[in-house]
């Protein structure tokens, strides 16, 4: 065999490894290739939703309104002293002292002056010589007058005798189960470790029923969300699933949507087809879950005020609410990025070039892995798709143009919780690394052979 032929048989076997290397990385365009929807042609809805614009809800909307006047309902326990009747004595004798209550020192009420009376089932309470007394929804100046005007009636107490005396002993409370799943993140070189506690803190609250609401469960449970958790609070209201309904209810929850409705349309330059996008958010008419399920977001758009009722933010006895964690709000990355995992900024937007930066890929980095890289000269990769999961499960391609997103913020989309990130060369931007890379290894060989 003559020297040329040596030659070109030394360079060919050069160029056949280094195609092997690049096509066993995975990362290769040419040999597979990847498709997508340009920013461009994507409707609005499936460009993510912004966070740095939004703002703290105020804090007094999670409030309830604490009452003028304290009324009576089913669970309070009233202090009742009437003169020779509760007790009873004879009324030749001097009556006993009433006794004293002193309440305890979680609650905010005086102290009381009688015998304990609950406030039973059906809001009634039972007095020595009178039928039940219904007092829900009444005040104590309004229970003091209505008993007094009922032992009138039966002549057992004269206009001259003193008048009965009726305080609060203790109100009603709820108890009010909180749910925290704050986790510890650790930093890793992929991104973001798993937690390391798996398990939701949990605090059981016996609130009073003026401070059983939104914003005392949070207060009582570590306050407001932190940045582990996510800027939402889910309030399940077990209050209102009666026993017999309560399988069909869940289980109503937990089914999946029906189905989804195509009314948004793109077009896929790549095929020359349009293409349906399914809104997923119209699968499924929430009815069931707006019914005991209350979603309480804590930052909102400027400007706009959550529409939050009395209901929505008061808590009943057996209520459940729920702070949860924010770790599978992560971003993942894939190709000449390597495989990794990123927690998303809860307060603050991220776009696709910050994600290259955190990921460790600016779009000057040289430091690309698999396939060939761009250290000897060659351009960078450019090339970013973004396979983003709807909400109803199907995942769509969205193909970014790095180049352009440098020039053009409309095509620097930001990132959303699940997104996977794939960094790839365009066709020509590989077969640039891969000429130059085969020129300077079959250079260098040379240049050893010879000397």
């Amino acid at each position: 065999m003559s020297k040329t032929k040596k030659q070109l048989a030394r360079y060919f076997s050069s160029t056949i490894v280094m195609a092997l290397a690049l096509v066993s990385s995975g990362c290769t365009s040419v040999m597979t290739p990847m498709t997508g929807t340009p920013v461009t042609q994507l409707p609005k809805e499936l460009l993510g939703a912004s966070r740095s614009d939004l703002v703290p809800v105020p804090v007094v909307l999670l409030a309830r309104k604490r009452p003028e006047e304290y009324v009576i309902q089913q669970g309070d326990i009233l202090a009742v002293y009437i003169r020779g009747i509760l007790p009873y004595s004879d009324p030749a004798a001097v009556p006993p002292a009433p006794p004293v209550n002193f309440n305890t020192s979680t609650s905010e009420l005086p102290p009381s002056i009688g015998f304990p009376i609950p406030v039973q089932d059906l809001g009634v309470i039972n007095l020595p010589l009178l039928p039940p007394i219904e007092v829900a929804g009444l005040t104590l100046e309004q229970i003091r007058e209505k008993v007094l005007a009922a032992y009138l009636e039966r002549e057992i107490i004269r206009p001259t005798d003193e008048v009965p005396i009726i305080s609060i002993m203790k109100e009603r409370r709820n108890d009010i189960l909180v749910l925290r799943s704050e986790t510890n993140m650790s930093s890793t070189s992929t991104g973001v470790s798993a937690r390391s506690d798996q398990s939701s803190a949990a605090y059981t609250l016996d609130l009073p029923f003026y401070k059983s609401d939104v914003l005392n469960a949070l207060t009582e449970s570590g306050g407001l969300p932190g940045i582990n958790e996510k800027n939402e609070v889910v309030v399940y209201r077990t209050s209102r699933i009666s026993a017999e309904n309560r399988q069909a209810i869940i289980a109503k929850l937990m089914s999946p949507a029906s189905s989804c409705s195509p009314v948004m349309t793109g077009y896929d330059v790549a095929t020359s087809t349009g293409i349906t996008f399914d809104d997923c958010m119209a699968c499924s008419d929430g009815m069931v879950e707006d019914s005991i399920v209350t979603r309480i977001p804590l930052r909102m758009p400027p400007g706009q005020i959550p529409e939050l009722s009395s209901a929505d933010i008061e808590l009943e006895d057996g209520d459940i609410v729920m702070v949860e964690s924010r770790e599978t709000e992560m971003f993942y990355t894939g190709g000449l990025l390597g495989g990794g995992q990123y927690l998303i900024p809860r307060d603050y937007d991220l776009d696709v070039l910050g994600a290259l930066a955190i990921a460790g890929q600016g779009l000057a980095s040289q430091s690309a892995g698999g396939g060939m890289r761009s250290g000897l000269g060659g351009p960078s990769p450019s090339l970013l798709f973004i396979i983003r999961k709807m909400p109803c499960g199907r995942t769509f391609n969205i193909m970014v143009d790095l180049q352009q997103a440098m020039n053009d913020s409309t095509q620097n989309i930001l990132v959303q919780p699940g997104d996977t990130l794939i960094l790839r060369y365009k066709a020509h931007e590989e077969l640039t690394n891969f000429s130059i890379g085969t020129f300077f290894t079959y250079g260098i060989r040379q240049l050893f052979q010879n000397n």
